[in-house]
């Protein structure tokens, strides 16, 4: 995350009923579906805002954020996922309204590199079996001259 306007901004994760209460009648707006191809969020309301009159305290001091990070220039928010409702909030850390920021997510899925690995190991064994395969059902059988035997066939008496 980033500002946009040199303004320091705050970022910080913390249970959805916590959030609603530190932001209870405090002008703001909420992005409540984010669509990933594109990158598309949708804003409540038609992108109105949900209006409130007071202005919230410092986020830094609200002590409700699993999760937080403030200050100027380039911001990053590390988190380890937990189970219930959770909602991120981003906004100038002094609390004043039209935060503008880049925001970019990603996550790290620590068995995928395993997951990839193990992948291509089994595709391999699998490729060379299937070559060994077709090396066998082409080549010719054994047997010297080229000639199929069979069983002996005695003449038959007249």
């Amino acid at each position: 995350m980033a500002s946009h306007n040199d303004k320091p901004v705050f970022a910080g994760i913390a249970r959805t009923d916590e959030v609603a209460t530190y932001l209870r009648n405090v002008g703001h707006t909420r992005v409540t579906d984010i669509d990933s191809d594109p990158f598309d969020p949708t804003l409540q309301s038609s992108s109105s805002p949900v209006s409130g009159e007071r202005k919230p305290a410092a986020p830094a001091d609200a002590g409700i954020w699993a999760a937080s990070t403030h200050g100027s220039g380039i911001q990053t928010l590390n988190w380890d996922i937990e189970d219930g409702d959770w909602s991120l909030v981003v906004m100038n850390e002094d609390g004043s309204p039209g935060v503008y920021a880049d925001i970019s997510a990603g996550a790290k899925v620590p068995f995928l590199d395993e997951l990839g690995w193990t992948s291509i190991g089994s595709g391999t064994v699998m490729l060379l079996g299937a070559l060994g395969l077709i090396v066998l059902s082409v080549r010719p059988p054994r047997g010297g001259s080229g000639h199929q035997s069979g069983p002996a066939v005695a003449p038959a008496a007249a």
